[in-house]
């Protein structure tokens, strides 16, 4: 079936006012950390959407930018929209959009009461005086104040039009100012812009009314709004959503997109909910409040997109971290190579690194985001003959890279399949979605036509008789074994074997090592009924995740009953459990059939020594070099792939 065919729905051209689109799949705004400290856009930044946009998507909407600086960022190396010294490079960046064949867009944003006085030498503000969970107590605005905001927005939107942009949207959604003033939870005004549902709305449909005034009545304004704030006490129901949209319609807003937000929910605290769509249900009911368009969000894949448009749910469908993980998504959508899309882990490393440190986006999957020039594979000067050792990841991205550009590429494996970490790796609760790119890389090396060898071991004379240019070896960690006393007598298996099925698990264990494959060792078997201990030397667990994946995985131990323990000092190994020293002092034994070791890896490199002086270029990448994670693993393989 051809792509016209079988996604003719999200395909078709549409339009948003008086904008038409090439096709329905709309990129969603996600903050970058591409622009300067004063939020100028870069050169970065301008590659990054360019690239989205030569990707086929139909409108690139560029993340939210401040209509108040300082006072309204939300994070660091925010571009900004409220000075006219902003227009140039704003120009530079739609022009860039445009040229590679999209419509752009520029969403308008204030953070309200989650502004940090750090960023912004100010005391946030709100409409009222009420801190989000673990930050600030905002100001109140006053009513002047608030016209102020309005007439912030409204010249913003005058600066995107003067800088070649198509519409604004302007972001009510999440946790930002307009919501604040939208929820029950965060606006006990009492004045206009306060009470019944029009009340709240208030400051939301002057907005609108103002940015259609400032930018003109032919230029699309719309917004974005949470369908509903989930979990939360007096927060918006779906049904007021569905109303508020309703009355920003009327106001002129040209189309409504459908986000959603909860504190302590998992929307916010972790990857996203494994159901794609999970949002879905919240569009279709504000679809059913409105007559213009509304864009769809949250998990989206093609196929559903595709359904969601053909059953009247939405009328587009737009695809955040998916255009993070593979800016060419749209277009494969188009060749129908669906096979070809690297997949999004929902790992929310692109997101939680910007929002815990102020650091730029990152992506697992995906190396070369924020260096989409410079990462763009050359042809080979030269074609190699290049041995890779290793079938990891780092070890599939080397081979990938080297073979897209023209090396001729031989892989060794020693285990009858490939995958290396991402095989245990996607065991554990909420990690599953790492199988998809363990399926992708193997995909890739088949259509390259690089040469695999499974179920063999490389040693150097088998990688001398293939006669290399190259050698790229990615041979991964050896297990690292703590020196305990009775360890060797005792049923010990480290978190490798358990999560690789490869041994049976007694039914109370002892996870020795805190951090995250410990702790996601440890879910995958309590979810098997065991009684399950984590034990950590030290103070805290799961240190080298970011905050809200780390929140949500010690969540989801408490609720599984694991116990935890931090600050413990192991005094042995005996035949009835781990004998420790708690934080406290106190002398206990932990009652353990099975003792799991979650101690980390030790660089495995004989074969480097035994090829030193042999190969005219060797490389090291991924764990043998350094263990950490996916992310880095990937990172290293499309390094030396592009430097082959």
């Amino acid at each position: 079936m051809s792509a016209d065919l079988a996604f003719g729905q999200l395909l078709k051209p549409g339009r948003i006012g008086r904008l038409e689109l090439r096709n329905r799949i709309v990129m969603a705004p996600i903050g970058t950390g591409f622009a300067s400290a004063e939020g100028r856009i870069t050169e970065r930044q301008v590659a990054y959407y360019a690239e989205r946009a030569r990707g086929g998507a139909g409108l690139v909407i560029v993340e939210g930018s401040c209509v108040d600086f300082p006072e309204g960022m939300g994070m660091l190396n925010q571009p900004r929209v409220d000075d006219d010294r902003c227009v140039a490079g704003l120009a530079r960046l739609a022009d860039a959009i445009h040229e590679a064949g999209a419509a752009a867009a520029i969403q308008l944003f204030h953070a309200g009461r989650v502004a940090k006085s750090r960023l912004a030498s100010a005391q946030p503000v709100a409409p009222s005086a009420i801190a989000p969970s673990g930050g600030e107590a905002p100001r109140e605005l006053s009513r002047d104040e608030i016209g102020a905001v309005v007439q912030r927005f409204a010249g913003a939107a005058h600066r995107a039009r003067e800088a070649g942009f198509d519409g604004v949207e302007i972001h009510g959604a999440h946790s930002y100012l307009i919501t604040n003033f939208l929820s029950r939870a965060t606006n006990k005004r009492t004045d206009e812009y306060g009470g019944d549902m029009s009340g709240r709305a208030r400051f939301l449909l002057e907005i609108i009314r103002a940015s259609r005034d400032a930018a003109g009545p032919d230029f699309p304004v719309w917004i974005r709004i949470n369908g509903q704030e989930i979990g939360m006490p007096d927060g918006i129901p779906a049904e007021e959503a569905a109303a508020v949209a309703a009355m920003a319609a009327v106001a002129g807003a040209a189309a409504v997109h459908v986000s959603a937000f909860g504190y302590g929910h998992p929307v916010m605290w972790a990857s996203t909910p494994r159901t794609p769509g999970f949002l879905l249900p919240l569009a279709a009911a504000v679809k059913q409040a409105v007559a213009v368009p509304v864009i769809a969000v949250g998990r989206m894949t093609p196929a559903l997109g595709e359904q969601a448009l053909a059953a009247g749910q939405a009328d587009f469908i737009a695809f955040g971290r998916a255009l993070i993980a593979d800016a060419e998504l749209p277009r494969k959508v188009i060749d129908g190579v669906l096979d070809e899309i690297r997949p999004c882990l929902g790992c929310v490393k692109c997101r939680d690194g910007l929002l815990a440190t102020g650091a730029p986006i990152t992506c697992p999957v995906n190396p070369a985001l924020g260096r989409e020039r410079e990462s763009r594979p050359p042809p080979a000067a030269r074609s190699k003959r290049v041995v890779v050792v290793g079938g990891g990841p780092a070890g599939m991205e080397a081979a990938r890279v080297a073979a897209l550009r023209g090396h001729r590429v031989v892989l060794f494996e020693k285990e009858p399949e490939l995958g290396g970490q991402l095989i245990p790796g996607a065991r554990p609760p909420e990690k599953e979605d790492i199988s998809d790119l363990r399926r992708y890389l193997v995909g890739q090396l088949a259509k390259l036509g690089v040469q695999v060898e499974l179920g063999r071991a490389a040693t150097a004379v088998l990688v001398a008789e293939q006669q290399p240019d190259a050698v790229v070896v990615a041979s991964g960690t050896l297990p690292t074994i703590p020196d305990l006393p009775g360890l060797a007598k005792a049923r010990v298996l480290t978190a490798l074997a358990v999560l690789s099925g490869e041994a049976a698990v007694g039914e109370r264990v002892a996870v020795i090592g805190g951090e995250l494959v410990g702790c996601e060792t440890a879910e995958f078997l309590a979810e098997a009924g065991k009684q399950v201990t984590v034990l950590r030397r030290g103070p805290a667990l799961a240190t080298n995740i970011n905050p809200s994946p780390r929140i949500a995985l010690l969540r989801r131990l408490a609720a599984k009953g694991v116990r935890t323990l931090t600050g413990v000092h192991y005094e042995a190994i005996a035949p009835e459990g781990v004998v420790i020293t708690t934080a406290e002092g106190v002398r206990e034994l932990i009652p353990a059939d099975t003792i799991v070791l979650a101690t980390g890896g030790t660089p495995e490199r004989s074969l480097q020594q035994e090829l030193a002086g042999k190969a005219a270029e060797l490389y090291l990448i991924g764990d043998c070099v350094t263990p950490q994670g996916i992310l880095e693993a990937m990172a290293d393989g499309q390094r030396v792939g592009l430097q082959l």
